[in-house]
């Protein structure tokens, strides 16, 4: 459940884009999300090439989003955005959820926009994640997997796959699809990881060769 509160005055609450991304992204509607993050997400990482930064939408899709074992709920946001610097066109919204029982607590910074008369998200609800294949602390690579909601191999070929991907909160399944001759006995080929704000996830599966070696 997802709570809000707006009040009356000439320009919208700015609390309400907040509350619709995060009521989107505890949905399952990723779709929703992805439209009123974009600019924030693309601001967030200027300046980086495609390989320093990794993959942005493959992973923030619906599928993926509604295929998670759970997503943020009981989410709050709190009815007043104090004014960032002094300046009443930039807000910091704060707020809480929980995801896998536990509360956490944030924020996002929103800023007006007066061609289009709408507040929009200044940063994103956003975490990294890799998923390697690991042989040694210098020696791996992006691994072969599935993830739930999706049924395809991501990451099919090493050379070609990208070194991270940003996820939304979430708790998500992560299958190896490397060749079980390849694993490190006992390593397991199901993983279910918490990506969880703040912080980045990173899934490891062990082998003793390199898939694409």
């Amino acid at each position: 459940m997802l709570t809000g509160c707006v009040g009356g005055s000439g320009r919208p609450e700015p609390t309400e884009v907040v509350t619709q991304y995060l009521s989107a992204i505890a949905e399952g509607d990723a779709s929703t999300a992805t439209a009123l993050d974009a600019a924030a997400v693309a601001a967030q990482h200027e300046g980086s090439t495609t390989e320093e930064v990794g993959d942005f939408e493959t992973l923030r899709t619906d599928a993926v989003l509604q295929g998670a074992e759970s997503r943020i709920d009981s989410v709050t946001v709190e009815p007043r955005a104090a004014a960032v610097g002094g300046d009443d066109d930039v807000r910091r919204v704060l707020f809480t959820y929980e995801l896998d029982g536990e509360e956490t607590s944030s924020s996002l910074q929103v800023k007006w926009d007066e061609s289009s008369s709408t507040w929009k998200l200044e940063q994103s609800l956003t975490l990294s994640m890799s998923i390697d294949a690991v042989q040694s602390k210098v020696s791996l690579e992006p691994a072969p997997f599935r993830i739930g909601g999706v049924d395809e191999t991501m990451a099919a070929d090493a050379q070609q796959a990208p070194l991270l991907y940003l996820v939304y909160p979430g708790v998500y399944r992560i299958t190896s699809d490397i060749p079980k001759e390849l694993l490190v006995p006992g390593t397991d080929t199901v993983q279910t990881v918490v990506a969880a704000m703040p912080g980045d996830v990173f899934v490891q599966f062990d082998v003793t060769e390199l898939p694409s070696s």
